[in-house]
């Protein structure tokens, strides 16, 4: 056995599209890559859109901010992150349960570790629904983006099935909708949304449009 960590993941960088999944959550569900499979990729996926009364706006590349408008995969990270946030120094702080990581965005490289004696990850929050996101608002737990024009909301689609909802802080359109996230911080000039959950992290970095296929 060896106690070298492992390398991260190669990462697919095409944008899928606005409502999307993690493509680890499914690839690692029931197998591992095992000894002749190469390692998978992580990334976005594609999948349907929310059925929801919530205003499904779509992309958004005008508002200049990684999530809103068309991104690019640029990184990914094996360690999980259960609370993400961004510190004076420009480092994105990730906790987990016993552990406290420092990374370097955006090519979410690891800058430090620290086990604390208190356990640094978040309690677990009741994420609002997705339908009231048109009547009530945007609520007090949303992040918002550098200058305010977006905000990244823990949302409830059903019972089972949580997500991270981009969305417009004028008008609470959803530009975008990724599940199985559960934490999220923004580099200081907003160009690179960091994700995470308990499959690890992806850093998104900003487009001016979706490339041509």
């Amino acid at each position: 056995m060896t106690t070298r960590p492992l390398p991260p993941p190669p990462v697919y960088p095409d944008d899928p599209g606005p409502w999307a999944g993690i493509l680890e959550v499914l690839q690692r569900r029931g197998a591992g890559p095992g000894r002749r499979r190469a390692e998978p990729p992580n990334g976005l996926m594609l999948m349907p859109p929310p059925k929801t009364t919530a205003d499904l706006v779509g992309l958004d590349a005008a508002l200049g901010i990684a999530g809103a408008g068309p991104v690019r995969t640029v990184a990914a990270a094996r360690e999980s992150a259960l609370g993400l946030r961004l510190l004076d120094d420009g480092r994105i702080e990730a906790v987990a349960a016993g552990v406290r990581r420092l990374w370097e965005v955006p090519g979410l490289t690891l800058a430090g570790v620290e086990r604390p004696e208190v356990n640094p990850a978040p309690a677990p929050t009741v994420p609002v629904l997705l339908d009231g996101l048109a009547a009530d608002g945007i609520p007090e737990s949303a992040l918002l983006a550098p200058g305010g024009s977006v905000a990244a909301i823990q949302v409830a689609e059903s019972t089972r099935v949580f997500s991270l909802a981009i969305v417009r802080t004028s008008d609470r359109g959803v530009c975008r909708l990724i599940r199985w996230v559960r934490a999220a911080a923004w580099s200081a000039d907003g160009q690179t949304l960091v994700i995470g959950g308990d499959w690890g992290m992806l850093a998104l970095e900003h487009r001016d449009e979706m490339p041509s296929r």
